[in-house]
């Protein structure tokens, strides 16, 4: 057991500090945070604060009334005039943004005109509407009249009953699972290259021959997952200490409600975990096996797009899943490997998955991962007898077959 923690030390410290790896490791945080700068900035440009103003011709803002504002918003200040070239010199000299000319038969046609240099921001405008709608309503209370303008609030409910979230979308809490198992899977493909190109070109200059001196087939596999897997979880602490601090910040200092508030999905997240580790050693030893199989490195290249592929598969059938997310197809691409980590998480979204459906695809994800560690280890075996040439799948089983046999007529002489 000390030889396999020495191998995985070993590949861990060989990749962890190479100058590709910290740019991998900072990519994708930096990346996303780059877009949402981007976005968050785009939005405040979009955004004035300064006030806008009316020239009301119908009689309906005679006797204004305050109307509502978003609750952690500033009011913008609503300006009345009483004619248009009044409210138009105000906006050559940028003491408002934009004005509105309510037309003398606004109560029959809603008519209305809105004048500007350039285009004012969207809460202003909004929050016009919903001052000229409380006053169309003034003959109710005011907290009715506010209400009404506010609109209506609405909440989604899954057909059990068991999610439901805010007509804008599923909170933060819910959607952590989901996000964890992308996460995964593009783990997946950065760690593809280091478990396909360091056994081949460990094979090309030979090294394996002396390490294989002293250790057994068995040993290099688990010890080389073994440390791809610590790789892999680095990188998935460092993002989520990203995410966490990207979550502070856009819940106190930028206020988005998204990121206040949090409550954690726990018993999705915990699923979502569960069925990520064995899914993970899948992809990881049949990668592993692929690199003890081809003679050249850039004969394994393709295979780590290719798996992430079929992991994002669930994605192109997100419509049937969504549709029915307790139906057939749903429960049918939860069990099967590489394609269950992204279902699940899918699902988790729309309902509470049943446990039974859980824990089957645990097991059958942790057989098949089993069975794809013994079938890296067989691989690598025989690309040690073979080297320089490519190995067939069936040469593997072939091989395996006979030993059985020579070990059986063994026993029985």
């Amino acid at each position: 057991m000390n030889k396999v923690w020495l191998i995985a030390i070993n590949e861990y410290k060989k990749n962890v500090f190479k100058k590709s790896f910290i740019l991998v490791l900072l990519s994708v945080p930096l990346f996303i945070g780059l877009s949402v700068g981007m976005g968050l900035i785009i939005e405040s440009l979009e955004e004035d604060d300064n006030p806008i103003g009316y020239v009301d011709h119908s009689g309906v803002l005679e006797n204004p009334i305050p109307g509502p504002v978003e609750e952690n918003k500033d009011p913008i200040e609503i300006i009345a005039f009483g004619s248009e070239q009044e409210a138009q010199q105000s906006l050559e000299s940028n003491e408002i943004q934009a004005y509105f000319v309510i037309q003398q038969d606004y109560v029959q046609t809603l008519n209305a005109e809105l004048v500007y240099v350039k285009e004012p921001g969207r809460r202003a405008t909004q929050q016009f509407y919903d001052f000229l709608q409380t006053n169309l309503l003034s003959d109710l209370p005011i907290e009715q009249a506010h209400l009404l303008a506010l609109g209506s609030d609405m909440t989604i409910r899954t057909p059990d009953g068991s999610r439901e979230f805010p007509e804008g979308g599923p909170p933060l809490g819910i959607t952590i699972p989901l996000l964890i198992s992308i996460t995964f899977v593009i783990l997946l493909l950065t760690s593809s290259g280091y478990l396909m190109d360091g056994i081949v070109q460990e094979r090309e200059n030979r090294t394996m021959e002396v390490i294989m001196t002293s250790v057994s087939s068995n040993q290099m596999v688990f010890g080389k997952v073994i440390g791809i897997v610590g790789i892999n979880f680095t990188q998935l602490a460092v993002w989520i200490l990203f995410a966490i601090l990207a979550s502070l910040l856009g819940g106190e200092v930028f206020e988005m409600a998204w990121f206040q508030n949090v409550e954690v999905d726990w018993r999705g997240l915990f699923m979502v975990v569960a069925i990520a580790i064995p899914s993970y050693l899948i992809a990881a030893a049949l990668m592993f096996t692929v690199g003890s199989m081809v003679a050249q490195a850039q004969d394994a290249q393709a295979v780590g797009p290719l798996v992430f592929i079929t992991f994002m598969l669930p994605m192109y059938a997100i419509l049937p899943i969504g549709n029915e997310p307790n139906g057939s197809i749903a429960v049918l691409m939860s069990l099967i490997p590489f394609t269950s980590l992204t279902t699940i998480a899918l699902r988790n979204l729309l309902i509470a998955i049943p446990i039974w459906q859980f824990l089957l695809s645990f097991v059958i994800q942790t057989l098949i991962a089993t069975f794809a560690l013994w079938l890296a280890s067989q691989a690598f075996r025989l690309g040690m007898l073979r080297y320089g040439q490519r190995i067939r799948l069936g040469e593997i089983f072939r091989r395996n077959r006979n030993k059985n046999k020579i070990t059986a007529q063994e026993v029985t002489s």
